[in-house]
Formats: structure tokens, sequence, C-alpha cells
């Protein structure tokens, strides 16, 4: 990916869901957990493997993209790369869904409880489908030829990530553990 692009993921992912996560109602049992211990560092070693794990993933899944898209032909690097751009900034948009709780599901929080989540991921959303379409953008941003029927291809990368953070909840949940180790 070339570097406006990286710096547009940036700018596009991080920028209105973060915002929008801080609105997010607190969740109904948040006064019965006990608290973290106050000499406990922010980023734990369990944390920070979750941090990790989730990096990777979305990673492997923007990789995977190219190689799919691209499958070894010159003609279709472009269109690889542009997949992958795409891929990489939807993912990390429905990744931020998955953000809402340590403990529980997006299904067990209300998937419209946070409405300004799911307006700030639209309108992320349209800005990357903008940057991907209009010509004038397409050659700030270094895109290649126009998407076609790899939109679907994108939609269902982009979801690889966040169902399985969400599916990796539900099973923690049935053992009550968080993903920290702690009750």
């Amino acid at each position: 990916m070339a570097a406006i692009q990286i710096l547009w993921l940036n700018l596009v992912t991080d920028g209105l869901p973060a915002l929008a996560l801080g609105l997010e109602p607190p969740e109904a049992d948040i006064m019965s957990r006990p608290p973290r211990p106050p000499r406990e560092a922010v980023i734990t070693p369990a944390r920070g493997g979750l941090i990790l794990a989730h990096g990777l993933l979305v990673a492997a899944v923007a990789v995977a993209a190219f190689w799919s898209t691209w499958g070894g032909d010159p003609d279709r690097l472009s269109r690889a790369r542009t997949v992958t751009f795409c891929v990489a900034a939807f993912s990390q948009l429905f990744f931020a869904i998955g953000c809402r709780s340590d403990h529980r599901t997006a299904l067990g929080l209300g998937f419209f409880s946070n409405p300004w989540l799911l307006a700030a991921i639209a309108v992320s959303a349209l800005l990357q489908v903008s940057v991907v379409t209009l010509p004038y953008a397409q050659d700030v941003f270094q895109v290649g030829s126009q998407l076609g029927g790899e939109w679907l291809w994108i939609l269902a990368w982009s979801l690889v990530p966040v169902t399985l953070i969400e599916l990796a909840k539900g099973a923690f949940a049935t053992t009550r553990l968080t993903p920290s180790g702690r009750r």
C-alpha cells in the first residue's frame, strides 16, 4: 500500500469510531465487577496479547485478500492493492463493533444501543468508498481501476476479524471468564 493510503487508514478508521466508542453506554453489571488492582498496568500482558492478536488478525485478512485478488498476475496488482486498502479499512471499522465490550458480544449489548458508533462507521465507510470510487481521489490515493464484484469479497473478508472476536467472546462468556482471565 502507498504511504498516503496508510495515513488515510489511520484517519478514517480511528477518528470518528474512537469518538463514538467514548459514547458507549456503560454495561449494566459494571458496578458488580471487582475493580482493577491499583498497581496493575493499563496494558497487562493478557491485554497486550489480545491487542497483538487482533492486529495480526486484521493484517492476515488484508494479506489474504491481496493474495486472493492478485493471484500472481501482474495485470491485477493495482486491483489487489485497492482491494487490500478497502479490506484494511472496513475490517478496522467493523472491528470497532467488537471493541464495545471485553465481556459481552454486540448482540448481547444490543446492536443499536450505540447509534453514534453506527453513524461513525457509516460516515467513515462512505469516506472510504469515496476515495476508491471518485476519479480525482483515485489519483491522490493511488487507487487502481474501479472495483466491481470485488465489493462483496471486500465485505466478506472485512467481517472475518470481528466475527471471530465476537465468537471468542461468546465462548469466553460460556466459561464465565473474560479474555484477561478474570472472572
